[in-house]
């Protein structure tokens, strides 16, 4: 039998049924050519991508792991393995991978833009940054490079520059929510409210499950004046996200400036439930019962507010110092 044409014809098979996304068919096509041709590279490869498809990433980083070891010089198979890793949360792992890819294929916008967002994930939004330079020289008119540009120099509150990469986003394609979301969080950074509803509701328009469009939302209704309004719409975010403190801290704000104490005490309480170490609420709960007049309950939690606090916030050092007094 000659099992180098059996491999070769049971691979084409497997790429046919791979291109008809009948995935499954085609990894047992793949499976039965590696075992004429175990070292088939392009085997493993295309059982790789065709697991991936599944989002069985385990596997098939083991089968990108494998071609990586048969033809290291193959840039796809480290971008692929990266890809893989990245989903199951091996970032470290995936960022070698895509060092590997970029190294192998300076060329390739896609691992450029892929390294960069490991490493915003990972904390590193300079680098990140320098990532998406990479891939905006190869591919300047590259939507997703320029909306996480935009998300890595708002990490650094770099807030003008993020804007212009949010817009440059955004003139590719005007319903890119994340690019609009984006540049309304920057306009709220920025003391620019009205604008900031503008793009906010632009993104809810095309995203209306994105919990923090509807809470920045409320939270700029808020500056604004409008407190109903604006609670509708923490009621959203918290309709779509219930286990965020800072959705609930907002919640009981409007409620506070409403004059709705008891809800306002309550959306406290369910941020506090959540994380007992939001600062934030402590002191939102110790101002509205201080106003109140429940004064000793009100001391409680501005004491808690300065033990979970920025010891370095001017505010926290005022609170210290007035509980001392």
């Amino acid at each position: 039998m000659d099992t180098s044409h059996s491999a070769e014809s049971l691979i084409e098979q497997g790429c046919d049924l791979l291109e008809q996304e009948r995935f499954q068919e085609a990894i047992a096509c793949f499976d039965f050519a590696l075992r004429f041709d175990s070292d088939s590279a392009y085997a493993w490869y295309c059982r790789g991508c065709a697991l991936s498809s599944l989002e069985r990433y385990a596997e098939a980083a083991e089968s990108y792991l494998k071609v990586t070891k048969l033809a290291p010089e193959r840039s796809i198979a480290w971008y692929n393995l990266g890809n893989a890793l990245q989903q199951l949360g091996q970032v470290e792992q995936a960022l070698q991978c895509f060092d590997a890819a970029t190294h192998l294929d300076p060329e390739d916008a896609d691992a450029w833009i892929n390294k960069g967002r490991l490493l915003d994930d990972a904390g590193d939004p300079s680098q990140a940054i320098e990532c998406y330079d990479r891939a905006l020289d190869l591919a300047p008119e590259d939507l997703v490079a320029w909306s996480n540009r935009g998300n890595s120099l708002k990490d650094l509150e770099q807030f003008e520059a993020a804007l212009e990469s949010y817009q440059e986003a955004l003139r590719l394609q005007a319903h890119h929510w994340p690019a609009l979301f984006g540049a309304g969080d920057c306009l709220m950074a920025l003391d620019r409210p009205q604008e900031a509803l503008g793009f906010l509701e632009r993104g809810l328009r095309y995203n209306p499950e994105w919990a923090a469009g509807w809470c920045n939302r409320g939270v700029v209704l808020g500056q604004l004046g409008l407190d109903t309004e604006a609670l509708l719409s923490l009621q959203e975010a918290v309709k779509r996200e219930p286990d965020e403190p800072a959705v609930w801290n907002n919640l009981a704000e409007i409620h506070a400036r409403l004059e709705q104490s008891e809800e306002a005490i309550q959306a406290f309480d369910r941020a506090l439930a959540l994380s007992n170490s939001y600062a934030p609420a402590w002191f939102g709960k110790a101002r509205l019962l201080y106003h109140l007049g429940q004064q000793d309950q009100a001391r409680r939690a501005y004491q808690q507010y300065v033990t979970h606090g920025d010891p370095e916030d001017p505010h926290v050092r005022q609170v210290r110092q007035w509980l001392a007094s």
